[in-house]
């Protein structure tokens, strides 16, 4: 009832003004000594960071976004006490359920230890008789295909000291056996030898800064920052530790070369740690701008051409020094080297920091523990549950997804994981949990989206990735065997129609109404667009699905579904008298029908209709382009408009009949009211009174120094407006009124302002548009179909330099008052 009377830490909104004038409200979900990153609470939801040399003030709001007149659409006080009780049945259970998402774990050392010996591919050398996982080694770049793709410059440079390059990397230095002079040779020599492996030859690259705009939007979005640093807007990396690098890329590539690696990563790395997020080949010119971009040398090289005298004395350096153990340059045979993992001896060679007659890997202290802890443990120990958690870590699944109390988004990360629907809340923008997933999704349905990686959440915009067939299609069956829920009975019934029938009741409107959240048939609801109901049955166990219905909390904690049987009693007792069991069947009957399912009530809608017949009719809801604080007025005459009492406007009007509120009616107050009528005309956003020499900025929030002081109604319910710019007080009031000439219905507009001072520089917006032509001293036409008309005490000004032009009327308040009247006639 009273939302703002205590905030939960963590849900407070903030108003932050800028240097420059700019007032953003939303929730600060970054924050240090060089700035702040906010998640606007208004329109896209987008997120904005602000430097500290920006900020001029931020006040923590006392108002909750929760909105104070959501009970205001019950019908009585038992609807309201049957919604508390149903609240307080779901805080008893939510302790043990809130212990469940806890998430950040990483894996145990010793399995971390398998997950580095994969990665750093020491199969190549040595026998793995230890591992004994199905997670694929990390196999080196396919350089018969790439060798033409990166500059040679920067290869060399690489060759010779990988680490020095490309911090992090699990590309060993091969040369650090060699003596400093014999290292450089080397290096010089094997670089020749790859640039005569392919025919192309290294172009230095151009880049298209519109387009590297565009791809650092796509680079942010689509999951690439799930392992990949974030970077700002000067391309430094803002997360470089904690991240998988990616090194000089912008001295690495070529431009075709980049490209054709981001749409197709798996021909080149085809053991999957780089997997593929369905790139189109636009967003990969533009992701590979974005990347080139960054710092990239302006200068250019000379073109390279191979001495293949050099060529040929890299080709034996490659050879002796093992470079083929991890890097197939041909179809020969390669066998390991060294003795067999399990005869490893963990002081000596690569996990031992001395140098020697082996690769130096630069291993961290941790990085060798782990490696050691796993060549310790006893072999054939492994159970489906430690094989999953090695497969989830080594393809990096869990800096996307949680599985019981590991991995899930970091918090440094979560901003970066967006929404298309921000109704849903954060798993709307969040990968699903994988907890129990092998309970969860048929064994097909779950192949479709590791291989192919099939969606039903488009509205989240991190894309499932695409590791390769072979790489994960192993995790299914271990997903299937490790992942089990207790057997539930399901009720017998003997008429599978009359199921269906009640199925189908629930689902609608009249019943349960499923369908105001979920889309069917592809059809999105009005209110948000969670799951399709009809790939449902394809998609979930039938086990699981009663498991879920019963408590959906109790699987997925954070998921917004609501309980429709908590305690096990039916909120319906009227459907199949009251029996849970039989409801949650009928359900799962209808579904299993799939896209022949019948059309549940409500996903087609009629539009309902205000109407104003010897009143005004006033309807304060959700309109486009205006937000929640709008109000919109139809008048008897049919002529209608839309106030906007955020920013003290007149946003809209329009001929005809009034709105259907529909949107906001039936969709649990999250949607919008939609005028109905025609000759709809819209006016800009920003308040219609202000300073013309310091405007406000306009954006999506509140002006600071305007604020709205409520209505007032006259005997035919026509409201007046209150607000306020400063210390001038207004009343803006607007009547229908019918032309005297031609009898044609428009709307009459008189605005007083009221002030002690004597407020230089204030002009009044009367209305904007793509083009105002003047007809006489007093009347406009707007975009060649609204006609306004100023007072004669007042003239209009056209500022045409404004986007839209903008028709302003200087306001002069000598005697503590003014008063404007203004006409608008169609």
């Amino acid at each position: 009832l009273s939302p703002s009377k205590k905030i939960r830490k963590g849900f407070e909104s903030s108003t932050v003004v800028t240097t420059a004038g700019k007032v953003l409200v939303g929730r600060i979900l970054e924050e240090n000594r060089d700035g702040i990153v906010l998640r606007e609470s208004t329109g896209d939801f987008k997120e904005v960071r602000l430097m500290r040399t920006e900020i001029e003030a931020i006040t923590t709001n006392k108002t909750s976004a929760m909105p104070v007149d959501l009970v205001d659409q019950l019908s009585n006080r038992q609807e309201f006490l049957d919604l508390v009780r149903y609240v307080m049945e779901l805080a008893a259970t939510q302790d043990a359920q809130l212990a469940q998402t806890e998430g950040g774990k990483t894996i145990a050392t010793d399995l971390q230890g398998i997950v580095l010996i994969k990665e750093f591919n020491c199969a190549a050398c040595h026998a793995d008789d230890v591992t004994q996982v199905f997670v694929p080694t990390k196999q080196a770049p396919n350089l018969m295909q790439t060798a033409g793709w990166i500059n040679p410059e920067h290869l060399q440079r690489f060759i010779h000291d990988p680490a020095a390059v490309k911090p992090g990397t699990t590309m060993p230095n091969m040369l650090s056996m060699l003596d400093p002079a014999n290292r450089l040779a080397a290096s010089k020599e094997m670089t020749h030898y790859l640039a005569t492996l392919n025919e192309t030859s290294y172009v230095p690259p151009d880049v298209e800064y519109e387009s590297a705009g565009r791809g650092r939007t796509v680079f942010h979005t689509v999951g690439c920052v799930a392992c990949h640093s974030p970077r700002d807007e000067t391309g430094d990396e803002i997360l470089k530790d904690s991240s998988v690098p990616l090194g000089e890329l912008e001295n690495k590539y070529s431009h075709d070369g980049l490209v054709a690696f981001l749409k197709d990563p798996l021909s080149v790395r085809p053991s999957g740690r780089m997997p593929n997020v369905g790139l189109t080949h636009w967003e990969a010119i533009d992701v590979t701008n974005f990347l080139l971009a960054s710092r990239m040398d302006e200068t250019r090289s000379e073109v390279f051409k191979p001495d293949h005298d050099l060529a040929a004395k890299g080709k034996q350096r490659f050879e002796q020094l093992g470079c083929r153990q991890c890097h197939a340059v041909d179809s020969k045979e390669v066998r390991p080297i060294s003795k067999p993992l399990s005869q490893v001896r963990s002081e000596r060679g690569c996990l031992s920091s001395d140098r020697g007659s082996w690769p130096e890997f630069g291993m961290s202290v941790q990085q060798r523990e782990a490696i050691r802890a796993a060549l310790a443990r006893p072999q054939d120990s492994l159970s489906e549950q430690d094989e999953i958690a090695i497969g989830l870590t080594s393809f990096r699944c869990l800096n996307c997804h949680q599985r019981d109390q590991l991995g899930g988004v970091s918090a440094e990360r979560d901003s970066h994981f967006h929404t298309a629907d921000p109704n849903l809340g954060p798993q709307g923008r969040i990968p699903p949990t994988l907890t129990g997933i092998g309970a969860k999704l048929n064994r097909d349905w779950m192949r479709q989206v590791l291989v192919s990686g099939r969606s039903i959440r488009p509205y989240v915009l991190t894309r499932m990735p695409q590791f390769g067939k072979d790489n994960v299609v192993p995790l299914i069956e271990r997903f299937q065997h490790a992942d089990q829920l207790p057997k539930l009975p399901t009720p017998a019934f003997d008429d599978a129609k009359a199921m269906r029938q009640a199925g189908a009741e629930m689902v609608g409107t009249g019943g349960l109404n499923c369908i105001v959240c979920h889309t069917f048939q592809l059809k999105k609801s009005a209110n948000m667009s969670a799951v399709d109901l009809t790939q449902m049955a394809e998609r979930l166990q039938k086990n699981w699905f009663h498991h879920y219905m019963r408590n959906p909390q109790s699987l997925s904690p954070n998921t917004i579904m609501p309980s429709f049987w908590p305690g096990g009693r039916a909120l319906r007792g009227d459907i199949l008298n009251g029996d849970s069991d039989l409801q949650i069947e009928a359900l799962w009957q209808y579904l299993l029908e799939g896209r022949q399912a019948r059309t549940p009530r409500g996903l087609i809608r009629e539009p309902l209709e205000l109407l104003a017949t010897d009143e005004a009719v006033m309807l304060r809801r959700s309109y486009p382009e205006i937000g929640k604080r709008g109000i919109g007025v139809g008048y008897p005459h049919q002529v209608n408009l839309a106030f906007d009492a955020e920013q003290m406007r007149l946003a809209m009007i329009w001929q005809g009949k009034f709105a259907d509120p529909a949107g906001v009616w039936r969709s649990q107050g999250h949607g919008r009211v939609r005028p109905l009528g025609d000759r709809l005309i819209k006016f800009a956003a920003g308040p219609d009174l202000d300073d013309a020499e310091t405007p406000w900025i306009v954006d999506d929030g509140r002006p600071p120094q305007h604020q709205f002081r409520g209505y007032s109604l006259d005997a035919k319910m026509r409201p007046r407006f209150r607000y306020k710019f400063r210390d001038v007080k207004v009343i803006d009031y607007i009547t229908d009124q019918l032309d005297p000439s031609t009898k044609q219905p428009l709307l009459h507009r008189t605005v007083t302002f009221q002030s002690e001072s004597k407020p230089q520089n204030l002009v009044f917006r009367a209305g904007t548009g793509q083009t105002i032509k003047r007809i006489d001293d007093h009347s406009f036409l707007i975009d060649g179909q609204l006609t306004v008309r100023i007072s004669k005490d007042h003239r209009g000004v056209i500022v045409k330099d404004s986007q839209p032009q903008e028709l302003r009327v200087p306001i002069g308040i000598e005697n503590g008052t003014d008063k404007l009247t203004l006409n608008y006639k169609w």
